[in-house]
């Protein structure tokens, strides 16, 4: 598909410069048995629940299975549960730095060897330990899962050194392991969780499942800060779930992009946050005309993405200014480099460089046969229009086995990428690398290559996040991708919501969540 390439393979950005020596979990480039930094999961007794202001009450649509395997990273709905439920081996804090999470961990000299030791006093939600075999059920699930998470995890072997250690085998040294292993779906589940006839599975989180059915699930706080109770409606359609919002019976809820006009209208813009998908305009340098850099340099001064973003999306996205999304650590909300537009003047001028007799062909512009993209499309064709290029929008079923990705028959090309941790990793490599999956407008350039493949290998992660921020620069200076549209989570939220912070991969925190004045700090409601 056109539409999205899902890693085969608005806020300021968080503070990229914090001293690597600082950090605790920064991995020692020394053998095996470098010293680890653990960190411990504190179990609280919950008070008891005597009226509904510290229940929240969440609507999500399309979360039939609790199987992590099974979510979607482009669901926000099925992420954030997924995230309510179960942890994972690490995490990525707000700064945009790895922290242990169930486990802390070290690696080998050369990067090939990780190994994760569990907290001992992590529980699942019956009181259960979280143990190497739990891990080990898991991670194997993701791998065999044939989809984005397991293609990740890739030329890894995953086994247990003892109950409480799990060591991850490589074929090629990587620094950003434990970035990977903070992906929601990552989730840790206990071992056999999944087998056929097992029932509702046993939490890893802040929750345990106090009640369970095909209409609700009730979640009750075991530990750590948040609110008390979570009441989680579970809705066919996101349209069911915003009726149920607007008629007062929930706290938060996602919008269907179509009806988002009317859910601001009701509640304001509190809840939309940016997402870590979007939606970039390829443009293939190995073809004529467009292996003339100038003429790429021209489309992407010619594309005017808040105007675009406003007339096709509306408030379900904002601008896209870079490689790396807004709210990924290193992302901007503004643009960066020389070639943002729109600037039609100088776009103008390098159109009469390269076309001093006037444009032969049209470029082709390709685009899923879906209204939306087909939109996209138009509104390319018509900005490529006021610079003196001509364009055609030619559209291509989204079901078709051999996409024009795919066969070479491609020009300029609409395609979307949709990361599935908060890390640049998961942007710039993945898109760019020659021998990524994920590089489909076909940049091949020596200098990034090594700059990206050396990065991956780097241990301090301030080092490596100074290269992805100055090879991104790189990159679109060459202009294999005009980024166009950062979509967002279409939240809605009660007045009485406070602190609902939804993450830009789709999770939340819940730590600072406000009830009518019943706040997370005290513990109790």
């Amino acid at each position: 598909m056109l539409a999205l390439v899902v890693a085969c393979t608005s806020g300021d950005p968080p503070d990229l410069n914090r001293s690597a020596d600082a950090d605790p979990t920064t991995t020692a480039p020394a053998d095996e048995s470098s010293s680890t930094t653990t960190v411990g999961s504190t179990e609280t007794s919950a008070s008891p629940h005597e009226t509904d202001e510290g229940t929240l009450r969440l609507g999500l649509a399309d979360v039939a299975s609790l199987d992590p395997v099974g979510v979607s990273p482009a669901s926000s709905a099925q992420v954030m549960l997924t995230g309510l439920l179960f942890d994972t081996l690490t995490h990525i804090d707000p700064r945009g730095s790895v922290q242990p999470g169930l486990a802390a961990y070290t690696a080998s000299a050369d990067l090939t060897r990780w190994r994760f030791e569990i907290d001992p006093d992590a529980t699942f939600a019956d009181g259960s330990a979280v143990t190497a075999a739990d891990v080990v059920y898991s991670i194997g699930r993701i791998q065999q899962g044939g989809r984005p998470a397991g293609l990740r995890l890739e030329g890894m072997e995953v086994s247990a050194i003892d109950e409480q250690t799990v060591e991850f085998a490589l074929d090629s040294a990587s620094a950003v392991l434990p970035e990977l292993l903070a992906a929601p779906v990552m989730a840790i589940t206990e071992e056999n969780a999944f087998a056929e006839g097992s029932g509702v599975p046993t939490p890893s989180d802040d929750y345990r499942i106090a009640s369970a059915d095909d209409e609700q699930l009730v979640l009750e706080r075991r530990r750590g800060r948040g609110a008390q109770t979570l009441v989680i409606e579970r809705f066919e359609t996101e349209d069911g779930a915003l009726d149920a919002y607007l008629a007062g019976d929930l706290d938060w809820t996602i919008s269907p992009p179509e009806r988002l006009g009317e859910a601001l209208a009701a509640a304001g813009t509190r809840g939309l946050e940016p997402f870590h998908g979007g939606l970039y305009l390829g443009v293939d340098a190995g073809v004529a005309p467009l292996d003339d850099q100038r003429l790429r340099q021209a489309i992407a001064l010619a594309v005017d993405r808040r105007g675009l973003t406003d007339k096709v999306f509306g408030s379900s996205a904002q601008p896209l200014w870079g490689v790396i999304p807004s709210g990924v650590a290193g992302g901007s909300t503004k643009c960066r480099g020389e070639w943002c537009g729109p600037d039609r003047e100088r776009a103008s001028s390098l159109v009469s460089e390269v076309f001093p007799d006037g444009q032969s062909e049209p470029l082709r512009v390709l685009v899923d046969d879906t209204s939306t993209q087909r939109a996209i499309g138009d509104e390319v064709e018509r900005q490529l229009g006021e610079v003196g290029l001509e364009a055609e929008v030619e559209s291509v079923p989204v079901d078709t086995d051999e996409t024009p990705i795919i066969s070479g028959r491609k020009q300029l090309f609409v395609f979307g990428w949709l990361g599935l941790t908060r890390s640049p990793t998961d942007h710039v490599p993945r898109l760019f690398l020659s021998t990524s999956p994920g590089n489909v407008s076909g940049l091949s350039d020596d200098g990034i290559d090594r700059a990206l493949a050396e990065a991956i290998e780097e241990p301090i992660p301030a080092e490596r996040s100074t290269v992805w921020l100055l090879n991104e620069q790189r990159i679109l200076d060459r202009v294999p991708v005009v980024p166009l549209v950062q979509f967002r989570t279409t939240g809605v939220m009660s007045q009485r919501l406070e602190g609902f912070d939804v993450q830009v991969d789709g999770t939340v925190d819940l730590t600072g969540v406000r009830l009518d004045g019943c706040g997370s700090d005290t513990g109790d409601c």
